[in-house]
Parts: structure tokens; C-alpha cells; sequence
């Protein structure tokens, strides 16, 4: 669920950072980052990275990362793959809402003509792949969840079986 190879990290760091345009960066959310080899990689590379962690194991290390950096980093405890459920009434952790995530993150809404605001990374967990991606593509055609905020661009590793359906 989390790259492990530093040559992978440095691979999907140039990736990400291809084609930057002149002027301010946009917000990389790295999902699930686990140890934080990715995250290190990005940071070292200047991106500004908010890592969004669901498992508990991995916070304290990333959280020392955090607090070791000036604002470069910021560390918080949800999933991004249990954005925006479809529940009333109180969302419990690691589950939350994109209102309260892109708060957290200092991200404002811009419009769709402006330049991508975000940049989002994850390898999409096999459970419930199919049902994940169906969320994220109706969200696009609705402007919903993290897409009333404007553009959007995600990078998500999926299995090659989704890949070929």
C-alpha cells in the first residue's frame, strides 16, 4: 500500500514534478505515505506535502518528520480513499469529509480555468478498487468532494486487473 523503494520514490517524484508551470506549487497529498520513504524523497525535492496516514503504526514516525520541518509537512490521521462517506451525522477517523480535509490543509477553492490547486498520489487499495474508482470519476462529473475545489490531479496506482477492465 506504500512505496518501500527510494529509486521508486525518486521516479514518482520527478513524475510529480513534471511540467510545473511558473508560480506557485500546487499542495501534493500523499495517501497512505506508511514509513514515509515517498515523503522524504518529495520534501527533499522542495514539494510542499501533506500526508494523509489511516494507519495508526506509521503517525509517529511521520509526525517527528513534521515537527523536525517548518511547515513543509503537515501530517494528518484519515484516509483519502474514505473521503466524503455516505453517512449522516458524525464522521469517526480515519474517514472524513473533503470540506474539513482541504480546511486542515489551507487549500481554497479556485475555479476550473485557474491552475490545478492539488496534487494527489496513492496506490488504491485492492478492496473495493472497482467501487473506488466509480466514487472518484461520478465525484468529477458531479464537481463533488475534493472537485469543488477546482481542478484536480491525481496519480493512482491501481492493479493491473483494473487496469485492463
Amino acid at each position: 500500500r506504500f512505496i518501500a523503494c527510494p529509486q521508486l520514490a525518486r521516479t514518482v517524484q520527478r513524475c510529480l514534478q513534471g511540467g510545473a508551470s511558473p508560480g506557485p506549487r500546487p499542495v501534493l497529498l500523499e495517501c497512505a505515505p506508511g514509513p514515509g520513504i515517498l515523503t522524504r524523497t518529495l520534501l527533499n525535492a522542495g514539494v510542499r506535502v501533506v500526508a494523509l496516514e489511516s494507519n495508526s503504526a506509521f503517525l509517529p514516525n511521520l509526525q517527528s518528520l513534521e515537527n523536525s520541518l517548518d511547515g513543509q509537512l503537515k501530517v494528518i490521521y484519515g484516509d483519502f480513499f474514505r473521503l466524503d462517506p455516505l453517512v449522516t451525522g458524525t464522521v469517526k477517523p480515519p474517514a472524513m469529509c473533503s470540506d474539513k480535509l482541504f480546511e486542515t490543509m489551507g487549500v481554497a477553492a479556485v475555479p476550473w480555468r485557474a491552475d490545478v490547486p492539488l496534487k494527489i498520489f496513492g496506490i488504491l487499495p485492492q478492496k473495493k478498487e472497482r467501487n473506488t474508482l466509480w466514487r472518484l470519476l461520478f465525484a468529477l462529473y458531479e464537481c463533488s468532494s475534493i472537485y469543488r475545489y477546482g481542478r484536480v490531479e491525481l496519480n493512482i496506482f491501481i492493479s493491473e486487473k483494473e487496469y485492463k477492465v
